[in-house]
Parts: structure tokens; C-alpha cells; sequence
């Protein structure tokens, strides 16, 4: 009887070594690996900026524990614990750094923004001065277009010293070319070939000249027409069949005449003391022109 329970004890005692050996009742790593991941959960900034790592940190914490429930290796249990504390601590570290990274990037997009701001002001306060300065102009311009223009006084003042300053060029403007119109007798062919046309220009001349030797006045002109018309006519259908009729017709042309334009002024420049000088007369000047002591042109 007594061996038999010095038996049991024995195989009590293998029993209750081997359980130990198997899991500790409480594990502090297992625990400090609960409290990790739970004070990561509670971190906002860990939700934002480390989602990834605090799954990671999570998903390793369940792996301990399912290990340890069904009665894993300590040493196994222990391992997944410590890591689950580490990659807990990880995921607060990274969300942490991140946290601050985004604040800086908020930080200089703000200030680049408020500089924006204020250049875009800047630029608006200087289009309002160059506003204010293009109308101001427009009224000095609209002002000394509505004051009356006064011309410039070369009358000689009184006691006024003169002096004779020689003329150096003088070069004459005139307006724009003009348009001159008159009008002409021009053969028309109806459409047959063979218009005789060195015909036609010395019948218009015969035809002319005898015509102008008819009547006196007005009288005299009308014959002069008649007589040109009707020998350019005849002139024209001479050496050509009768195949189609030549007559004539009224031409207007045009032309731009130049020579004639109307002059408008004389640029004349002369030079005083060592200084050429400008002025615009209506009529040629002589070989001096006077002038005063600053060199205007005196009359």
C-alpha cells in the first residue's frame, strides 16, 4: 500500500513539472503586450498615420493568445508577445512621426498660401495705381485737347538783341498726293476679231482736228468731239469685215497725282553757335534767318 502511493506522487509530481515547463499560469509579456496594443488603439493618431502597423501589432497579439489557449510552448507564446509589444511601440513611434511631418507640410502650405495672398494683393494695389495713372493721363489728354492751341509768337521783343544765323537746309513738305479723273473715248468691238486700233487712234486725231476747224465756242468743241468719235470709228473698221459693229464708249480713269499737291510748309534748319536748329515757315527763307540770343527765330 505504501508503494503505491509513493507511485502516485512521483507521477504527480513528473505531471505538474511537465505543465509548468508547458505555460506559466500569468506571463508578464503576454500582459505588457495587451496594454501596448490597447493604449495604440487609443491613439488617434496611430488610427490616421499607422493603420498598417497597428493590424500588424494586433494580428501577432491574437496569434499569442490563440498559442497560449491551447496550450502552447511558453517560449513560443513568450516570442509572439514580446513582438506584438514591439510592433505596438512601433506603430505609436511611426504615427507620431508622421503626425509631425503632415504638420509641417499643413505649416508650409499655409505660409505659401499666405504669401500668395499677399503678392495677389500687391499685384491688385499696383493695378489700381496704373488704373488711377491711365485716367489721369486720359484727362490731361482730353484737357489740353479742348484748350485752345495758341501758336508760337516769332515777333521780336522789345530791346531784344538779334542775330543772323545762316541756313543750312531747307526742304519743302507737301499735303498728300492727290486723286486726278478724267474721262476718255474708248473703242468697244462687239466681239469680232480684227479691230483696227492704230486705225481707230489716227481716225480719233484726223477726226479731231477737222472737226475742230468747224464753228468757234462752244460750237467749235462740239465739233471737235463729233469729229474725234467718228474717226476713231471709221479708223477702227478700216482693213476689217463687216462682220460685227465698233462703237465707243465713255472710260473713266484715275490717277495719283503728286507734282501738284498743295505745299504745306518749309522745313528750314540753321545752326547758331555751334546748334542746328528747326523751324517751319510758310514761305523760302533767305540765306540767314534771325534769331535771338537762345537761338528762336525772330520776325
Amino acid at each position: 500500500m505504501l508503494g503505491k502511493s509513493a507511485t502516485f506522487a512521483v507521477a504527480f509530481a513528473v505531471v505538474a513539472a511537465s505543465g509548468c515547463a508547458t505555460f506559466p499560469a500569468n506571463d508578464p509579456a503576454l500582459g505588457d503586450a495587451r496594454f501596448s496594443v490597447d493604449a495604440a488603439r487609443r491613439n488617434p493618431q496611430v488610427a490616421t498615420y499607422a493603420p498598417v502597423e497597428l493590424d500588424q501589432a494586433a494580428a501577432t497579439l491574437r496569434q499569442a493568445d490563440e498559442l497560449a489557449a491551447n496550450g502552447g510552448r511558453y517560449d513560443e507564446v513568450h516570442q509572439l508577445a514580446m513582438l506584438a509589444n514591439q510592433r505596438a511601440a512601433a506603430a505609436q513611434e511611426a504615427a507620431r512621426v508622421r503626425s509631425q511631418q503632415a504638420a509641417l507640410v499643413a505649416q508650409r502650405t499655409a505660409t505659401e498660401a499666405r504669401i500668395q495672398a499677399d503678392l495677389s494683393q500687391r499685384q491688385a494695389a499696383n493695378a489700381q495705381l496704373q488704373a488711377a495713372e491711365a485716367q489721369r493721363q486720359a484727362e490731361e489728354a482730353q484737357r489740353l485737347a479742348a484748350a485752345p492751341s495758341t501758336a508760337y509768337d516769332y515777333r521780336r521783343r522789345d530791346n531784344e538783341a538779334l542775330y543772323e544765323a545762316p541756313v543750312i537746309s531747307v526742304r519743302a513738305v507737301v499735303g498728300p498726293a492727290q486723286q486726278r479723273c478724267w474721262v476718255e473715248r474708248e473703242v468697244v468691238d462687239s466681239g469680232s476679231p480684227g479691230v483696227n486700233v492704230p486705225g481707230a487712234v489716227v481716225g480719233g486725231v484726223v477726226g479731231g482736228v477737222l472737226g475742230h476747224q468747224i464753228g468757234a465756242g462752244r460750237g467749235r468743241d462740239l465739233a471737235t468731239g463729233i469729229g474725234a468719235v467718228g474717226g476713231a470709228v471709221v479708223g477702227a473698221n478700216v482693213g476689217r469685215d463687216a462682220s460685227g459693229p465698233v462703237y465707243t464708249q465713255d472710260v473713266q480713269r484715275c490717277a495719283n497725282v503728286s507734282a501738284g499737291a498743295p505745299l504745306d510748309y518749309y522745313d528750314v534748319t540753321y545752326s547758331f553757335r555751334g546748334a542746328e536748329h528747326h523751324v517751319q515757315m510758310t514761305s523760302p527763307p533767305a540765306r540767314t534767318v534771325w534769331v535771338n540770343a537762345q537761338g528762336e527765330p525772330r520776325v
